[in-house]
């Protein structure tokens, strides 16, 4: 077990000096403003936060599952989810294999679930996502459009069915009541009707069954298609949404740093702010990504001609996002993940990778959202789900081999 602890206001570099308040002297003392519209709160933050040079956090390295060699059933090839049971059984989602590994809260091997195949239980290299609902372990397959249902002890339960046409189920996240929140992206396919671009957040029951539409976002821009044609845009604006334990929601188009807080019922309640910069995309970050992108592709099997015609139809936004992601941390905090370009991955000699573009530094916001300041979780650590204290993820190496690895953060709130 490994243990930081980080002087985490020390990581903003500029707003001190600048007598911009937050991490000064009196660095608990907030001085952004919140002003009522409507009955919204809008809560603008300064560029630095609430902690002070002496603050601290701690972010403690609990567990690391995965080996370079050795027993197979601890080596991964590409993850695509975590999580956890109340129990404290790991669940990790693995996209080269197709299956899904439990391992005991110690990090032990339990057992195996799925398998390459189209048959009852088995999986696609599409996988996206691993969810823990009620000892009910869900896989979502793009590739044979289902969610696959297994017992916790890794029986076949059955499916229910996603089908493209009633849209893409590009994300999904738990609540705290035992359902599933879906993010279905309505959109036009070559061959198909026109439709109207949207992405709804559609509420499920573990049996599949849609109780509710929560939400309707504007569509993201990143993929596009017509009657003829498809198209990918890297850091086009795209909807970013994350869950708090209690149900309530965090949403944001990722082009401006202006965050919505409702509550479980989709009220809109707050909207936080802090002063941003979209960083340019050069053509050294271009060539980056590109480079990713065939890689990744030939890596899972697809011919020249596929590689080349996605490379094809892709091109690039003229600047990054403004984040790169939300994540609902613990005690009900808000945090927003800055960005890293790949420029600046080789300039600080990291790799860069395409399943993990965003920085390690993420900035942190009170529940209230008044901003608290920045955490820089390890290098090369991607995080996927959020139980309590307890970060799960994926930690690359300096070989850039995939582990698990359970981080616990202790967080200071002020007052």
């Amino acid at each position: 077990m490994s243990k930081w602890r980080l002087a985490v206001c020390g990581l903003a570099v500029s707003g001190a000096a600048a007598g911009m308040g937050g991490c000064g002297e009196g660095g608990s003392q907030w001085t952004g403003t919140v002003t009522d519209s409507g009955g919204i709160q809008v809560v603008t933050n300064p560029e630095t936060g609430m902690w002070s040079p002496e603050t601290q956090t701690e972010v403690v390295d609990e567990l690391t599952i995965g080996r370079t060699e050795g027993d197979p059933n601890y080596q991964f090839g590409m993850i695509a989810g975590i999580d956890a049971g109340d129990d404290g059984t790991i669940f990790v989602l693995d996209m080269q294999s197709r299956t899904v590994r439990a391992y005991d809260a110690q990090g032990q091997y339990l057992r195996t679930m799925g398998g390459p195949g189209s048959g009852p239980g088995e999986l696609s290299q599409a996988v996206i996502g691993v969810m823990i609902v009620r000892d009910t372990v869900l896989v979502a397959d793009m590739g044979q459009q289902r969610v696959t249902r297994y017992s916790a002890a890794g029986d076949v339960i059955g499916s229910f069915p996603i089908p493209f046409t009633e849209g893409l189920a590009v994300r999904w996240l738990e609540r705290g009541d035992g359902r599933l929140v879906q993010q279905s992206r309505i959109m036009s396919f070559p061959g198909q009707p026109q439709v109207e671009p949207k992405d709804l957040l559609l509420v499920r029951e573990a049996d599949g069954t849609i109780v509710d539409t929560l939400m309707t976002l504007p569509a993201g821009k990143t993929f596009t298609a017509t009657e003829s044609s498809m198209s990918l845009k890297f850091f086009e604006a795209e909807p970013v949404w994350t869950i708090q334990a209690d149900g309530s929601l965090w949403y944001a188009m990722n082009s401006d740093y202006s965050i919505q807080g409702h509550a479980a019922d989709g009220t809109l309640q707050r909207i936080v702010r802090r002063p941003f910069e979209r960083k340019p995309v050069t053509e050294g970050d271009k060539a980056a990504w590109l480079a990713m992108l065939k890689e990744l592709m030939t890596s899972n099997g697809a011919p020249p001609q596929a590689v080349d015609q996605m490379l094809g139809m892709t091109s690039f936004a003229p600047n990054y996002p403004a984040f790169a992601n939300l994540m609902a941390g613990p005690d009900g905090t808000l945090w927003v993940q800055r960005i890293i370009t790949a420029d600046e991955a080789k300039a600080a000699g990291r790799s860069f990778n395409i399943q993990d573009t965003g920085s390690s530094t993420w900035d942190v916001f009170a529940g209230d959202g008044r901003y608290l300041g920045p955490v820089k979780l390890p290098d090369r650590f991607g995080p996927l789900r959020v139980l309590g204290d307890q970060i799960y993820g994926i930690w690359r190496d300096d070989l850039d081999v995939q582990h698990v690895k359970r981080l616990k953060v202790t967080l200071p709130i002020p007052e």
